[in-house]
């Protein structure tokens, strides 16, 4: 079995919902006793809150700055390098070049001439690539790099019309 990313996170989940049931099972198991005043636990509960409060903050900003190289962004120059390719979305096609490069950085300018689309890209597997907004009078860059050569699909993704359903496009990744 290959490990992929949806895998991952699910076993990362998994793991951290095991170890949450189990405090809270510790916890509950600790709680049989005699009653106590509330005024001899509430300094040492409010310490705890802060140290799990300080804790998790902490967590979550260790977490942001570990995922920022991760993010799929590009620099400005990096933008302006890349190759561009016009994709217009109009009621109910999209116009989109017939040929893109695999393993290259390219940018689809994406805009619309009539109402706003949704412009989903799936790769030859049926997995979502990319998703992109298609709106009159503005061009929405989408950075992309296709890993995989192939017949790619792209669908509209937002109501646009009566025949919504039958705006359809492919095009080759080689």
């Amino acid at each position: 079995m290959r490990l992929t990313p949806e895998l991952t996170i699910f076993s990362v989940f998994l793991i951290l919902a095991a170890v949450a049931i189990g405090t809270l099972v510790a916890i509950a198991s600790a709680a049989h006793g005699p009653a106590v005043e509330q005024a001899a636990v509430q300094k040492s509960g409010y310490r705890l809150r802060r140290v799990w409060f300080r804790g998790l903050a902490i967590s979550a900003v260790v977490a942001f700055l570990l995922s920022l190289p991760a993010f799929p962004y590009r620099t400005r120059s990096q933008l302006a390098s890349s190759l561009h390719h016009p994709v217009t979305a109009l009621q109910f096609a999209f116009v989109i070049p017939p040929v893109l490069p695999v393993d290259t950085p390219i940018v689809l300018d994406v805009t619309a001439t009539d109402v706003n689309h949704g412009v989903g890209i799936y790769d030859p597997d049926g997995r979502i690539v990319a998703q992109v907004q298609a709106m009159p009078g503005y061009t929405n860059p989408l950075q992309l790099v296709f890993k995989k050569p192939g017949q790619y699909l792209v669908l509209c993704m937002e109501y646009c019309g009566i025949a919504h359903h039958l705006m359809r496009a492919t095009f080759e990744v080689r």
